[in-house]
């Protein structure tokens, strides 16, 4: 993990032009009023604040669907270590996960919001130059999408990433390659980036990942050695020798499963998983983080 903050992510998409959705920041506020969220953001919106503090933190407190009010209110009731940001609410349709490489970035392209919980195998998108390589995983049955709305709040639906979807975030790359080439370049490795679709403003970068697959996970040639993996489909099931495929999604909420979950995966030995639910999700980010090699479970 940097010392890359959501503060400086911010500036960092904003100087390279790929900061399309409003954002407006609050650096440790002393007091922030409705009046200045109006003012800053624009009457009448309904709110997302997300929160960050002056490292690379996961897991920080956020309020969505919130008036001017509410949103002042909530700022002002946060420790004076984490700043905050705030943007329109607009609903979101689907996620992506993009690693950007020198001359080759990778889309992940899963529907809903992936930090819900999502289990949903995304589809790849390799793009190199003109050429475009596809993997679609057989995703089977009984799988769903994780939603918000204003009136429901939370929700679930069966949902897969479609043609549209995924012609719309191989465009996007490909307009936007100059930028993300020079953020490449100004950070000095490759990066990861998170965007959400939404109904109103399109693509809209999110937040920068510090760490992604080495190259050779997208461009080596894949086997089908994850057959002979355990699957395992909870975080509380026993962890056996050997290689595990992990069938499992952890919210972004339940950090301290998580936790506790790769604290086990440790202690048991285990250096190498397959995932079908990506190799740029939560769970594969802090997979990698604590040493295990994680793979892509094809088929």
């Amino acid at each position: 993990m940097s010392t890359m903050s959501k503060l400086d992510t911010v500036t960092a998409l904003r100087n390279h032009g790929l900061l399309r959705m409003p954002v407006q920041v609050y650096r440790r506020p002393g007091r922030v009023t409705a009046r200045m969220v109006r003012n800053s953001v624009g009457n009448g919106e309904i709110l997302v604040v997300r929160t960050g503090s002056q490292a690379e933190e996961r897991n920080l407190p956020r309020l969505v669907g919130a008036d001017a009010e509410t949103t002042a209110a909530w700022i002002n009731g946060l420790p004076p270590s984490l700043s905050a940001l705030v943007q329109p609410y607009d609903q979101v349709v689907f996620s992506v996960e993009v690693a950007v490489y020198d001359g080759l970035e990778v889309a992940e392209i899963i529907p809903g919001i992936w930090e819900l919980d999502n289990q949903l195998p995304p589809v790849v998108a390799c793009v190199q130059g003109d050429r475009v390589d596809l993997t679609a995983l057989d995703i089977g049955t009984g799988r769903t999408a994780r939603f918000h709305d204003l009136a429901r709040g939370h929700y679930e639906s069966p949902a897969q990433a479609d043609d549209w979807q995924v012609t719309t975030v191989v465009e996007w790359i490909r307009s936007r390659r100059r930028d993300l080439t020079a953020l490449r370049r100004d950070l000095g490795h490759p990066f990861g980036l998170k965007l959400h679709y939404s109904t109103r403003f399109g693509l809209s970068p999110q937040n920068i990942r510090s760490t992604v697959p080495h190259r050779e996970a997208w461009t080596g040639n894949q086997d089908s050695s994850h057959l002979a993996a355990t699957v395992l489909a909870s975080t509380n099931e026993p962890i056996p020798s050997g290689p595990l495929l992990l069938d499992v999604s952890i919210a972004r909420e339940q950090h301290a499963q998580l936790t506790r979950f790769l604290s086990r995966l440790s202690k048991a030995g285990t250096s190498e998983v397959y995932l079908r639910s990506g190799l740029l999700s939560h769970l594969a980010i802090n997979l990698r983080e604590v040493g295990i090699t994680v793979r892509s479970a094809h088929g």
